[in-house]
């Protein structure tokens, strides 16, 4: 009796594929490693002359120095510099997402390094920008291997420091031997700083969960709804998907209202504008609320769970910078999640300073509500006619 119960025999194969399951969805997180970094290489440094009337541009060798310092992992380098001229030009990248850190040689970079083997030294500053808002563990890996490349390079200006003063046979003086345990001195500073009250970068994925959860009740109880009602014509479907759109219009003001008045005054995040935020979520849980009505519009309640395990997969990804997750997910996963576009959205608004405006994200969005609108609206058409086509034949079949 037991070997004939089928339940029971498949039972370790099921816990098997839950298991694998589950395996999979934390596998992105597990050993995160940084490919391709985009992170800014300013090098404004104006050289110096030297006492043999020669001149020296130490932001060249720096330079240099940073596009050898990474070994390639996998093949791929864990950081791509971008090499720019200015900071300001820096920092209008990273105000627009390009790039998580900046590593600035400033105009006096060579003229005080050359100042180290004198009597009167003056430490040359290397400054260095991590783009916080843009991810919390990508801003914190980009800081790591900001200093760290600003050590390499502390290390080789003091064995050139130190080997020509030995050339020289110059007698060192207090200054100079307090500056060569470290001659450059380090700036950091974060940028678009997402603050302390924001689970720690990652409030906009957090907002993302119970949104998603409630568009995907929404759905389900507008689409049973819709399964329980008989219609006689193709106008009256029609008549009910408009009814449905006002409905979900209705449910997504108040979903987007909600959720920004229970973060702001229950949960306490920092939430810049409310106003702002309001309105974006009420966008996104439009948009998704449309997106699944037209999924099982053509495919059924089995639509939903495909709803379920995006979630369930998708959530991972979305507190991930796209370069730190193996390969796999960053070309085919990643790229077809419909909802990092709610979370890009909410970065933008709350780490860094934009207001609502009509950007990719709110573009993005608006197009899946428009696309699965019209798709929701063909079902209608089409099935409508499939069924027209069913009653006359039963009807043919009838009278022969």
């Amino acid at each position: 009796m037991f070997f004939k119960n089928k339940l029971l025999l498949w039972s370790p194969i099921i816990i098997l594929v839950v298991g694998l399951l589950f395996s999979l969805a934390s596998l992105p997180s597990i050993h995160p490693v940084p490919r391709e970094l985009p992170i800014a290489l300013v090098n404004e440094d104006k050289g110096a002359a030297l006492p043999d009337k020669s001149t020296i541009n130490m932001g060249d060798q720096v330079t240099a120095i940073a596009k050898k310092a990474f070994s390639p992992s996998e093949g791929q380098h864990p950081v791509k510099w971008v090499m720019l001229n200015e900071k300001n030009e820096a920092m209008k990248g990273m105000n627009e997402r390009e790039y998580y850190g900046a590593l600035i040689l400033p105009k006096d970079f060579s003229k005080n390094l050359v100042s180290l083997q004198t009597a009167s030294p003056s430490s040359p500053k290397l400054q260095i920008l991590v783009n916080q808002g843009m991810n919390g563990s990508a801003s914190v890996m980009a800081n790591q291997l900001l200093n760290g490349m600003a050590d390499k390079i502390n290390g080789k200006v003091r064995e050139q420091i130190i080997n020509g003063l030995k050339q020289k046979k110059a007698p060192l003086s207090v200054d100079t031997v307090s500056v060569l345990a470290t001659p450059i001195k380090k700036e950091t500073m974060n940028v678009n700083v997402f603050g302390t009250h924001s689970a720690n970068g990652n409030s906009p994925v957090f907002l993302f969960q119970p949104l998603w959860m409630g568009s995907l009740v929404g759905a389900i109880l507008l689409f049973v709804a819709m399964k329980k009602t008989v219609f006689t014509s193709r106008k009256e479907k029609l008549q009910f998907i408009t009814k449905q759109f006002v409905v979900g219009i209705f449910l997504a003001t108040l979903f987007g209202w909600g959720i920004t008045w229970f973060a702001d005054g229950i949960l306490q995040l920092d939430i810049p504008s409310k106003m702002d935020t309001a309105i974006f979520l009420s966008i996104a849980y439009l948009s998704f609320l449309l997106m699944m009505l037209a999924v099982v519009s053509w495919m059924g309640m089995k639509g939903f769970p495909l709803f379920a395990l995006l979630l369930f997969f998708g959530a991972p990804l979305l507190s991930m910078a796209p370069e730190i997750m193996p390969e796999f997910y960053q070309n085919w996963i990643y790229p077809w999640l419909p909802m990092r576009f709610m979370t890009d959205g909410l970065r933008d608004l709350f780490f860094f300073g934009n207001g609502l405006s009509w950007d990719q994200s709110v573009q993005v969005l608006c197009g899946i509500g428009i696309a699965s609108l019209v798709l929701l609206l063909l079902s209608a058409l089409i099935q409508n006619e499939k069924q027209k086509i069913s009653a006359d034949a039963e009807e043919k079949l009838s009278f022969s």
